[in-house]
């Protein structure tokens, strides 16, 4: 057997191997909003392809799937493939209907299909042992970390500005991946539960320090460039996690406590200053006019019944208050974009596609608390925030949630 034979079975064999190898790609060398498919774009669709297999998509894509006899879908995921099915086909003859461009269609397509990965990927992910299991979200939080430090370089590496003024986004906006918030907080606790090991060996004494600088370079680039929702929630997500982990190791508590303490007094003044200017952001934009943004929205389908119950399909523009009333295909929020695309029934739709998830997450949180914690900040900062839950990093990670094996987490 030779090291790399022994390599793919550690992460599951060769299908998951190619399935990490797209994630870590991604946060390589792709980006949340890529311009167009690209070679490194289409690397990462081959590896989801080889782990998925090329059936399921096709199936769920015609709605054959919901008649499947094969074992594997659970009603929860057929539910979930029923809307994506109908709300998929229902956007596509209302787009054509209204005549919009075939390119602005695509690119609501396309983002939508993403939501089925959940559905496609669940069924081998959860497959996986624990420790496999594991390694495969050490593949979605380092390929965080890989956008964070992508972004660090095209900064300048300029640590010494955070708290004196917000650094920029950058030309491909890579800290707005859902795996940013993400690798911050999962890289972090998993430096804090101390991952196994043989203590004789150096390097694995050294993973809780490379877990922790990890996660700490997402955090400080979220600090960098204000993203107040993800860092506030990552921040929030740390500290249940630590109350968890710290709550049965008094010891190590106290340690951490005298450590937090220390760089409080070393880094203070540019705590304070990212404090001051996450405070000035919140004066200045608020939030950012997301309520004028919903209001356009029903502003539009409003106009006759139809196009509230049904919205205007895939490929619809709205006047967005939101970026300066260009009329734009999207919106922050997951609720406004659902209903201008598909109206009443899309809302109906999602919320039954959201609530056959989220019983698969409850079955499983006592099982995978910090996976959970690391999740719920991209999710939620997705779902009400930002147009993030369009980028395929969000449905990977939504896809991790609702998978976890239904045996106890490992440490390893």
């Amino acid at each position: 057997m030779t090291d790399m034979d022994i390599g793919l079975k550690a992460i599951g064999g060769w299908r998951a191997g190619a399935l990490a190898a797209a994630i870590l790609a991604y946060g390589a060398f792709s980006a949340p909003a890529p311009p167009g498919l690209r070679p490194q774009e289409m690397l990462i669709f081959a590896g989801l392809i080889l782990f998925i297999g090329w059936r399921g998509p096709l199936l769920l894509a015609s709605g054959l799937s919901l008649f499947s006899r094969l074992s594997g879908p659970t009603l929860a995921f057929r539910l979930a493939s029923l809307v994506l099915v109908f709300l998929l086909w229902l956007g596509v003859l209302r787009g054509l209907w209204n005549g919009w461009g075939v390119t602005d269609m695509a690119r609501d397509i396309l983002p939508f299909l993403f939501l089925s990965l959940p559905v496609l990927l669940a069924p081998g992910l959860s497959r996986l042992s624990p420790a496999q299991f594991t390694r495969m979200v050490d593949c979605a939080g380092w390929a965080g970390c890989a956008l964070a430090l992508r972004w660090w370089v095209g900064a300048g590496l300029t640590l010494s500005a955070l708290g004196s003024t917000s650094l920029g986004e950058g030309k491909d906006y890579l800290l707005n991946s859902a795996l940013v918030p993400f690798a911050g907080v999962w890289l972090c606790l998993r430096a804090l539960s101390r991952p196994g090991g043989d203590a004789g060996r150096l390097w694995r004494l050294g993973l809780p320090l490379l877990y922790g600088v990890g996660g700490l370079a997402c955090l400080l680039a979220l600090a960098a460039t204000i993203h107040r929702a993800a860092l506030g929630l990552s921040l929030l997500a740390i500290l249940l996690g630590l109350w968890r982990v710290l709550a049965r190791r008094p010891l190590f508590a106290l340690l951490l406590g005298g450590g937090l303490v220390v760089l409080v007094v070393v880094a203070g003044v540019p705590l304070a200053g990212v404090a001051g200017l996450v405070a000035a952001k919140t004066e200045s934009v608020g939030m950012n006019n997301r309520v004028g943004e919903v209001l356009a929205v029903l502003d539009q389908v409003g106009r006759d019944p139809l196009a509230f119950v049904i919205g205007d399909g895939w490929g619809a523009l709205v006047a967005n208050p939101a970026v300066g009333y260009w009329r734009v295909s999207y919106t922050h929020s997951a609720l406004s974009y659902f209903l201008l695309k598909a109206g009443l029934l899309g809302l109906i739709g999602m919320a039954l596609y959201a609530g056959a998830l989220a019983g698969q997450v409850l079955r499983r949180l006592s099982l995978q608390p910090m996976l959970f914690l690391a999740a719920l900040p991209p999710l939620l900062i997705g779902s009400f925030l930002h147009t993030s839950f369009k980028y395929i990093c969000f449905s990977i990670i939504l896809s991790l949630v609702v998978s976890t094996p239904e045996i106890p987490f490992t440490r390893e």
